[in-house]
């Protein structure tokens, strides 16, 4: 009876003594529960009613998806019990049960500074590009854009509204990557931080090339329109089309400008538009070809060169071309006028060799096939002068042997 009495009052001095640990886990608990719950509270009120929670909210509530602050509310609720579970343990003493526990808490710990940092830095990051972006918007906006566009007769190109967003959303990006940069840098996670860091900063340093590619686009397609509104006025002027009208090609009168290109959307282009469309089609290619360099592209720089190569050859052998039949009619006019008995046939004779020639020298211009042209045109000259000899020995048969005859009778 006196061993049982004993071990109670052994047991009894035991929980007495536990006591003030015991007392002082549930007290760090309460503290605990208390303190998150207040934090939790604190965050769903506070977020919700700012306008990221608000706007994040608007499309997201629903029976089956809680809110921003109530979910942020709850992930720090429990992360702050998280935290208070290792000293309780450690007043109670159970040291075997808190070391592993212990250490996920020193990892979770060391972390949240660095997840902390890269959060306030991305932030910051946003506000400030948001600011910035509403700000350049803003003076972009109040900028008489589209008038100037309108007076330099570009208003179907430029838009005031587009610029202004562009130039917002430029402006945003080039705050927003560093933002991300420098956050994922905080962290000090290389596996994460290093691929991410690493396209950002590709995407970072590509956007100077691809801003410079658009200006140059921009700027190369407003010199194009502006050279082909040249060229239709100084082609007009010069009375181009009358020129071709004149060697009987027949193309519509337009007294000025704005009729020529007026008459473009119809079937039958005239000289002075097919001209200036080239022009601006030469100049467009250039300003892609430079745009294509901006952004490191060589493939796409080298077709369009060899495209624009290929394009000076054929238009200069169509130059040639054409300014053959001008100088073929006015050699066979010239002849024509003469009035001999043969003239007639001479001229028209002398205006297709002509045609024939310079055809030959143009389509050599072109490069297409520099040989077989050569060869072609060897050909038919040699056709033609034997067939002149033929037609010439044949019809002086009679001649000749009138010519002979007389020969022999003086000889006699």
């Amino acid at each position: 009876m006196e061993q049982i009495r004993l071990q109670a009052q052994h047991t009894l001095e035991r929980v007495i003594s536990f006591m003030p640990e015991l007392l002082s886990a549930v007290v760090l608990a309460i503290t605990g529960v208390v303190i998150a719950r207040i934090v939790q509270l604190f965050l769903h009120r506070a977020i919700d009613s700012s306008k990221i929670g608000m706007a994040t909210n608007r499309d997201a509530l629903g029976p089956n998806n809680p809110s921003l602050g109530k979910s942020l509310g709850s992930a720090a609720f429990w992360l702050i019990i998280l935290l208070f579970i290792p000293p309780v343990l450690g007043v109670l003493g159970l040291t075997e049960t808190l070391a592993p526990l212990n250490s996920m808490t020193t990892t979770v710990t060391e972390y949240l500074p660095r997840i902390g940092a890269a959060a306030l830095i991305i932030v910051i990051g946003f506000i400030i590009a948001t600011v910035a972006r509403r700000a350049v918007s803003s003076l972009l906006a109040a900028a008489p854009i589209d008038h100037a566009a309108e007076r330099a007769e570009l208003g179907d190109f430029v838009k005031g509204a587009e610029i202004t967003r562009a130039a917002g959303l430029i402006v945003y990006v080039l705050i927003l990557i560093p933002a991300f940069i420098a956050g994922l840098e905080a962290l000090k996670i290389e596996s994460i931080s290093r691929p991410l860091t690493s396209m950002l900063q590709t995407m970072l340093d590509a956007i100077p090339h691809i801003i410079s590619a658009v200006v140059v686009l921009f700027f190369f397609t407003l010199f194009a329109r502006a050279a082909r509104a040249f060229m239709i006025s100084f082609l007009t002027g010069l009375g181009f089309d009358n020129f071709w009208r004149q060697l009987g090609i027949a193309i519509e009168h337009h007294e000025d400008e704005q009729a020529a290109a007026a008459a473009e959307p119809s079937g039958r282009l005239s000289p002075t538009i097919v001209v200036a469309n080239i022009a601006m089609a030469a100049m467009l290619i250039i300003g892609a070809i430079t745009a294509a360099q901006q952004l490191r592209i060589d493939p796409v720089s080298a077709a369009l060169s060899q495209i624009l190569s290929i394009g000076g050859q054929i238009l200069l052998g169509s130059i040639v071309i054409l300014a053959g039949i001008p100088v073929s009619r006015f050699v066979a006019n010239t002849i024509k006028r003469t009035g001999d008995a043969r003239s007639e046939l001479v001229g028209t004779v002398v205006q297709w060799g002509i045609l024939v020639l310079v055809t030959a020298i143009g389509v050599r211009e072109m490069g297409l096939g520099e040989d077989i042209i050569f060869a072609g045109f060897v050909l038919l000259l040699g056709s033609a002068s034997v067939a002149a000899a033929l037609a010439f020995g044949i019809g002086g048969r009679g001649a000749a042997a009138r010519m002979l005859d007389r020969l022999d009778q003086d000889r006699d």
